[in-house]
């Protein structure tokens, strides 16, 4: 009898948080969710004493994750964001974008037929914060709806920008958990540029300044007025650092004024990416703006 599997480990969430949003969005249901403190390594499905070394580590990891787990893996769906991954990687995605911190898997293990292997993920340092861009209550369908969005739109993904904006904009939520730098606050202002770039090129404006192409594309998308009007100056700040890093290898910003500006380009960055997909009320938009001017 064949003991094939997938199971990931997945790191910095709670197990009724996953359990309600695999409820609540259907996207994820061919897979088992398993606590981690609840976990038992050796007495696993499809246990066998091969990867002796990694075993303490894996154990250890288990204790800090939500196990995610399919016996059946020919059911799972693959991936439409991320080539060579299966359907919970774009719901890890999505709840990264949600909450506006990245969620990683710990590790990954699979077998198929004699072949058993473990990859490591991504095992980042603590991170305490709550920056969400879709209320807790509202994940759950956020994700089913842009999943739902994508699936249905496949060539939405590329004409919007969407691809590769938002490659950028994962490798700067990453960025912050490894090593938090300067770096982050540039890999934002890319994902920005290209999603602006694609935006204006499309409607045939004829803008080449970069900061006057995104000027342009926050503006037509709604983000003006009073509640917004700091953004102005915010925009000139976030140009100046991805000049500044990207073509001189030089920070002019002050420290305390770089952190803010870095903040500010995370949250405003993840709300633009949500609206992409779901629309937000001018309550929730309203909020995170003043969260951005108070940081």
């Amino acid at each position: 009898m064949s003991e094939d599997f997938i199971r990931y480990y997945i790191g910095d969430i709670h197990f009724s948080m996953l359990e309600t949003i695999q409820r609540e969005s259907g996207k994820f249901n061919e897979w088992e969710l398993i606590q981690g403190s609840e976990f038992d390594y050796k007495q696993s499905y499809g246990y066998e004493e091969t990867f002796i070394q990694d075993e303490l580590l894996l154990e250890a990891l288990a204790k800090r994750s939500v196990i995610t787990e399919t016996r059946q893996p020919k059911s799972v769906k693959a991936s439409i964001l991320w080539a060579n991954a299966s359907n919970i990687a774009d719901v890890l995605t999505m709840l990264s974008l949600a909450r506006t911190s990245y969620n990683s898997t710990l590790a990954f293990e699979k077998k198929l037929g004699t072949s058993h292997s473990i990859g490591w993920g991504l095992i980042p340092r603590d991170v305490a914060g709550n920056w969400n861009t879709v209320s807790i209550s509202n994940i759950g369908r956020f994700i089913s709806e842009a999943l739902t969005f994508l699936e249905n739109n496949p060539s939405w993904l590329e004409d919007s920008g969407f691809i590769p904006s938002f490659y950028w904009y994962t490798q700067a939520q990453i960025s912050y958990l490894t090593a938090p730098s300067i770096l982050e606050m540039g890999l934002y202002w890319v994902s920005i540029e290209t999603l602006a770039g694609t935006y204006i090129d499309s409607h045939g404006l004829g803008i080449t300044n970069k900061k006057e192409r995104v000027k342009r594309f926050i503006n037509d998308r709604g983000y003006s007025g009073s509640v917004w009007d700091f953004l102005g100056e915010v925009i000139n700040d976030w140009y100046t650092v991805r000049k500044d890093l990207f073509h001189e290898g030089k920070q002019k910003l002050t420290t305390g004024l770089l952190s803010k500006r870095r903040q500010q380009i995370r949250d405003f960055m993840s709300l633009v990416f949500v609206e992409m997909l779901q629309e937000q009320d001018e309550a929730s938009k309203n909020q995170i703006a003043t969260r951005m001017q108070n940081y």
